[in-house]
């Protein structure tokens, strides 16, 4: 019995250390695929890449489609049913929707037009119609508008009139179909976690106040001004731990537009003013290295923040090309301006409020399954956080 028990506890080990072991694969293979992506985008030398688990890593990271035109669209380098699964099924089916969701913001933005309020598009397609050629390259998950406090009534009821139904335990996400809408009375998502009012004194007039007026999906639209379209671009990406490569692609194709038009001055100011040279330094630290972009060096030795040993270790590893979990809560944390606010800002992510534990779960028991999702988040925090100290006191 007890050779048994020994055999079994043997066993449980082994599968453990291989699941580890294959995790730690996936990851080391996920970073060189997202190097590759890297070198493609600048420009660089690279090998033509013809495997499906590439390109899975790709359309993975939201830049299937411009490593594929930077590639040059070698079709015949391909086998019919690589080339079909991993080329040619995916950028339909992106171009399709992004398509689709062209169409329906350019309705959208028209209605809003001619009820006299003031709209902006922000992030996905806003980027893709002025940076990305074709716009269709740039994946396009769902319409982001920002809008007013005081014109949010009179937006819910253009966009309730043109479809879209209100989505469960959401207040101001909306869908149509396969087409989501979010609408914004923020741009920091402050509905979810308050506490991010503490980070940077960023308002939504700062958009309105900075915003030119353009065409967008072939209607008229207000587009944010790249003074506070970058640092915000920083923000969100780094609101989400960096997790996709398109979000730093963005960052650095408006930063070379940002260098052919001569406005890092101003950019700077805005950086400055909104509090964001941590995700900014982060953002462009790394476009500059990896994506061959134009941001001047002076310019991060301006906005970089000072850093303990610990992050710097987590700064080496991005830096490296590693999605690090939960890098947006502890360099966040970091940004608080004093202890009572950090404790707040953890306080708020560790148990939101009953709303947002609700979209968390989605469906099921929201008690049982909201403890659940965060057992396991806290228990993979923990270990990470020992794994860390570890290898930073054998490294010092």
């Amino acid at each position: 019995m007890k050779e048994y028990k020994t055999s079994i506890a043997f066993r449980k080990t082994t599968q453990r250390v291989s699941i580890d072991a294959e995790m730690q694969t996936s990851k080391m293979n996920a970073m060189r695929a997202r190097a590759v992506c890297c070198r493609i985008l600048s420009g660089g030398k690279a090998e033509l890449q013809v495997t499906g688990e590439f390109w899975r890593v790709a359309w993975a990271e939201g830049v299937g489609a411009c490593v594929w035109y930077r590639q040059g669209m070698n079709r015949d380098a391909f086998g019919q049913s690589v080339f079909q699964t991993c080329i040619e099924q995916p950028l339909r089916a992106q171009a399709t929707h992004a398509l689709t969701l062209r169409q329906i913001n350019a309705a959208i933005l028209k209605c809003m037009r001619e009820s006299s309020i003031d709209c902006m598009t922000l992030r996905g397609q806003g980027i893709a119609e002025a940076l990305y050629h074709p716009s269709t390259s740039r994946p396009q998950m769902d319409i982001d508008l920002l809008v007013n406090e005081l014109d949010i009534q009179a937006a819910i009821r253009i966009v309730t009139q043109s479809g879209f139904e209100l989505a469960k335990h959401h207040s101001l996400l909306f869908f149509r179909g396969g087409v989501l809408l979010d609408l914004h009375t923020d741009p920091l998502d402050m509905e979810r976690i308050r506490a991010r009012k503490y980070l940077t004194p960023m308002q939504t007039q700062d958009f309105f106040s900075h915003a030119e007026r353009s065409q967008l999906a072939g209607a008229s639209a207000l587009l944010p001004l790249p003074r506070v379209n970058l640092p915000y671009l920083c923000f969100h990406a780094m609101k989400h731990s960096f997790e996709r490569l398109v979000w730093l692609w963005d960052i650095a194709l408006l930063s070379n537009n940002i260098q052919e038009e001569d406005q890092w001055c101003a950019v700077l100011d805005g950086i400055r003013e909104y509090r964001l040279e941590r995700p900014c330094f982060y953002a462009l630290s790394y476009v500059r290295t990896h994506l061959n972009a134009f941001v001047p060096q002076d310019m991060l030795e301006a906005i970089r923040p000072r850093m303990d040993l610990r992050e710097r270790n987590m700064y080496t590893r991005f830096m490296g090309h590693e999605v690090i979990p939960f890098l947006a809560e502890r360099l966040f944390s970091r940004m608080m301006p004093d202890f009572r606010r950090r404790v707040l800002f953890w306080k708020e992510t560790i148990v939101p409020r009953e709303q947002v534990r609700a979209q968390i779960v989605g469906e099921g028991c929201l008690h049982c399954g909201f403890i659940r999702k965060r057992l396991r988040q806290l228990t993979k925090a923990l270990w990470m956080l020992v794994k860390e100290t570890w290898t930073i006191l054998r490294l010092h």
